[in-house]
């Protein structure tokens, strides 16, 4: 059976428009990616929201939602209380204005940690990952894990007093050219100096690498990919050139 243009002219819309709906009906449809990390869904802690899944994309605002923590607490604990506006501070934010610090990194994975640590929910750091002075002390005198477990990161706290501006840059260009080893601050860019091709590092991560000015952490978190299963093997390949 033949239709005519003018008819599926009209028809051809009307089952885009609906498909559209139907499938924003049944929650296939996003026009933007969600700020809602994952929940647990097995234990104790089932329903609550997973501190791991927190990403570089998110906001303050957003993280009060997520997990229930005042953006004032949070502006606090990161050392932007001075900030106009604090609900739209993003995470990734924190590596251009502190970068590594003592060897230790503030960047996602320590907001990560300090909402682990407030709410009293599991979660596994990784080996560089800081806590900074102000929200260590807000840990102290609110959160809800035990001091005894506090005690365990003690040495992983830092001080923020006079880093108003990111000194991280200087300190990873020098670390750079001294070692081929993938940390925190790693850059996509980096990675292409060193040797590696784009092919390498796009099937390590399964997907199109970010640009080169990115950091490998901060891409595989907002990608919602677990750092370590992309350091891992993009190390090994750094280590036999």
């Amino acid at each position: 059976m033949k239709v005519k243009a003018n008819i599926a002219g009209l028809i051809l819309p009307v089952l885009f428009i609906g498909g559209i709906l139907l499938s924003s009906a049944l929650g296939y449809w996003k026009t933007e990616s969600s700020k809602k990390p994952t929940k647990f869904t097995t234990g104790i802690f089932e329903g609550e929201a997973d501190p791991a899944d927190i990403r570089g994309s998110y906001s303050f605002s957003d993280l009060e939602k997520a997990f229930d923590i005042p953006v004032e607490t949070l502006a606090k604990a990161f050392g932007f209380s001075s900030s106009d506006n604090p609900e739209e501070i993003k995470l990734k934010e924190f590596e251009e204005r502190y970068g590594i610090i003592s060897d230790f990194e503030i960047g996602t994975s320590s907001m990560k940690l300090f909402t682990a640590l407030y709410k009293g929910l599991p979660y596994e750091p990784e080996d560089d990952t800081g806590i900074p002075q102000p929200a260590w002390n807000i840990l102290n005198k609110e959160g809800a894990t035990d001091k005894e477990t506090l005690e365990t990161y003690n040495e992983r706290v830092v001080s923020l007093e006079g880093l108003e501006v990111s000194t991280g840059t200087a300190e990873h260009t020098e670390e750079s050219e001294e070692e081929t080893t993938i940390k925190g601050k790693t850059l996509f860019s980096d990675l292409l100096n060193w040797g590696l091709s784009k092919e390498q590092i796009d099937d390590a991560l399964g997907m199109s690498m970010g640009t080169p000015g990115d950091s490998v952490r901060d891409f595989c978190s907002d990608q919602g990919i677990e750092f370590s299963t992309v350091k891992e093997p993009l190390q090994e390949l750094l280590d036999n050139m």
